[in-house]
């Protein structure tokens, strides 16, 4: 039977924009007891919109004031945290961090012993269900359209862009939550919005570039019909690594501007306890940031970034995985989690995403939506909004663990 390829196009348009175009933006109720565990109402303070491309040093944000209630969704979130003892490294300032990732790509760089130290710090209870749908929903919140005007303040290089470049521009968008005291902030990233062909106005192709450059085994090289998004292929199944790696931390990609995002929030938040998350793309970015700054971080639904961690050189804690603080929340109905949403017949390759790795870093916490709701594998099971009415079906959270025996593009040789 012969399909045409204007039908194979039609049905992953239908499929991919029906797995991450449609946020979860409140109405689910949550019913909780008033514990004395409970952080106070986190609340979103600020917006960050970073420029890549041919605007990479582009850095914008907005504020918003602790009253700022938005037209749609909840106006505060309340999570559980306890202490916990991380291993993190005692310099982990940006100027430090940014030297050594530096240093890490140049030729002849030898590994660095890191002066590692035991920290009591304050992390989400991923044990409590209720924080981990708070999460959830915070991480939807990033996906909305703000519904009010656009009042920006140029914190980069100042740049003769349109007055215009804003919420929905082309770059990378964190939300900003901070609790009543101050003392904690959360770092939400936006997830991917994905769509078969671009739309001006917004991160569509970005976002493809950027996940076919950190989810690929080498620069979405799937087939010589395919473009790629970097120049580091050399031949049948062989990629060069030091060219993967300055792709990687390009000034235009989104790792770098993840990475500024972060220096802004510590020189306004000083001393502040600091915790990322996201969906997606979002959450891969988020664990990415929490491996480089030993952040407690939630990922839902991201795609395998091991590769990426190591292709960065991100610094690992000796430490057991199973102390990990970063927590990879998904299911076993989403192929991009399970790192299955690949080969000639999916909807990701017919897309156009060449979603290639499924190794995480840290912990996966994972729903089992096949065995116990009898889903089926489809990349609507993507979505943030299906997750979130998932995870309330439950009375727990599910047990988190490292994953054993895992390797991403065994079949390649990087040179």
């Amino acid at each position: 039977m012969k399909i045409s390829i204007c039908t194979l196009w039609t049905v992953a348009l239908a499929d991919v924009v029906a797995a991450f175009q449609l946020p979860f933006i409140g109405g689910l109720p949550i019913s909780r007891p008033r514990e004395q565990d409970y952080a106070s109402g986190f609340t979103l303070r600020h917006v960050f919109v970073h420029g890549i491309d041919e605007h990479p040093q582009l850095h914008r944000r907005r504020d918003f004031s602790a009253s700022y209630k938005p037209e749609n969704g909840p106006t505060s979130f309340h999570v559980a945290s306890q202490s916990k003892t991380v291993t993190r490294m005692k310099e982990r300032s940006p100027n430090y961090m940014e030297s050594y990732l530096h240093y890490s790509r140049t030729s002849g760089a030898v590994a660095i012993d890191f002066d590692w130290g035991d920290e009591d710090i304050m992390v989400p209870n991923i044990t409590d269900r209720d924080t981990l749908v708070e999460f959830a929903r915070i991480t939807a919140d990033a996906y909305v359209i703000d519904p009010s005007d656009d009042t920006w303040l140029d914190i980069g290089v100042p740049y003769n862009e349109s007055g215009s470049f804003g919420w929905d521009s082309n770059g990378l968008r964190g939300h900003i939550f901070v609790d009543e005291t101050n003392s904690t902030v959360i770092i939400s990233i936006k997830g991917t919005s994905a769509a078969i062909f671009y739309s001006d106005g917004d991160t569509v192709a970005s976002d493809k570039v950027n996940d076919n450059l950190l989810f690929s085994c080498c620069c979405a090289r799937l087939s010589y019909m395919w473009s790629t998004v970097c120049d580091c292929y050399e031949k049948s199944y062989t990629c060069k690594q030091s060219c993967l790696e300055s792709s990687l931390y390009a000034e235009d990609k989104y790792y770098r501007a993840t990475l500024d995002i972060y220096r802004n929030i510590t020189s306004m938040y000083p001393g502040a306890n600091i915790w990322a998350t996201g969906h997606s793309l979002g959450g891969a970015m988020s664990a990415l940031l929490g491996r480089t700054y030993g952040l407690p971080t939630i990922a839902f639904e991201a795609p395998g970034e091991k590769l990426a961690a190591h292709r960065l050189h991100l610094p690992f804690p000796p430490i057991p995985e199973s102390e990990s603080t970063i927590w990879h929340i998904g299911n076993t109905a989403d192929p991009i989690y399970m790192g299955v949403c690949n080969g000639p017949t999916s909807v990701c390759w017919l897309g156009g995403y060449a979603m290639e790795t499924s190794c995480h870093t840290g912990l996966e916490c994972t729903y089992d939506t096949v065995g116990d709701l009898k889903w089926h594998i489809s990349i609507s099971n993507h979505r943030i909004r299906p997750i979130i009415e998932m995870m309330l079906s439950y009375n727990s959270t599910p047990t988190c663990l490292p994953r054993e025996s895992c390797q991403d593009c065994f079949d390649w040789q990087f040179v």
